[in-house]
């Protein structure tokens, strides 16, 4: 997570939504970083709001405004799913070696979610459980080059995004059956995803 003092802004790294990329290219300019940890780095909206912005709120009296970047469920999946097939990971119970798509989506819909599917949720992570909150604005992740043109406006100056963090390609295809299994058990997360912007 990044704050922003001079614009009040604060941008959430929803996981798998090139987040080292962007901390990479804008902590150098950001006043607050949030780095490091995983449960640090991708501080929740929830947590956010629940002691972060108190705390920004001390310097400036007007609530940040908020960004971040949502990715279509399947495709988020897809790179949870590949990114969990690597060396680093191999042997353990979050490892996705010898799996397929269809069985890590399958594992994901599951309540409780075995560990190799326990990432967690895109509609957890932007909004707030208790409150009718989320984050005020979400671009979708496929619409990035949209998105560094609306943060370069914002922050008044040009930006290089460089590729981090890059999960391996591999054959992610989802039978159809699953995926309309998934887009009723993850409809939170469409729904906000729809939502998102596309546009600058």
């Amino acid at each position: 997570m990044l704050y922003f003092e001079k614009q009040n802004l604060v941008l959430l790294a929803t996981p798998k939504t090139a987040s080292t990329s962007l901390e990479t290219a804008l902590a150098p300019m950001a006043d607050i970083v949030l780095q490091g940890d995983p449960r640090i780095k991708h501080c929740t909206y929830h947590r956010y709001k629940w002691r972060f912005e108190k705390f920004v709120m001390i310097f400036n009296k007007t609530p940040p405004e908020t960004v971040a970047l949502i990715r279509e469920p399947e495709d988020w999946l897809s790179s949870w799913f590949r990114f969990r097939h690597g060396d680093w990971l191999k042997g353990t119970p979050r490892s996705t070696r010898g799996k397929t798509f269809d069985e890590f989506v399958a594992g994901y819909l599951l309540d409780p979610k075995p560990a190799f599917a326990a990432v967690g949720s895109q509609a957890a992570f932007l909004t707030h459980p208790m409150q009718d909150d989320q984050v005020q604005t979400l671009f979708r992740y496929d619409a990035m080059a949209q998105f560094q043109a609306w943060l370069e406006d914002r922050l008044g100056c040009k930006l290089d995004l460089p590729q981090k963090n890059v999960s391996p390609r591999m054959d992610t295809s989802l039978s159809a059956e699953l995926r309309e299994h998934l887009r009723h058990g993850c409809a939170r997360d469409y729904a906000l995803y729809d939502g998102a912007r596309s546009t600058a």
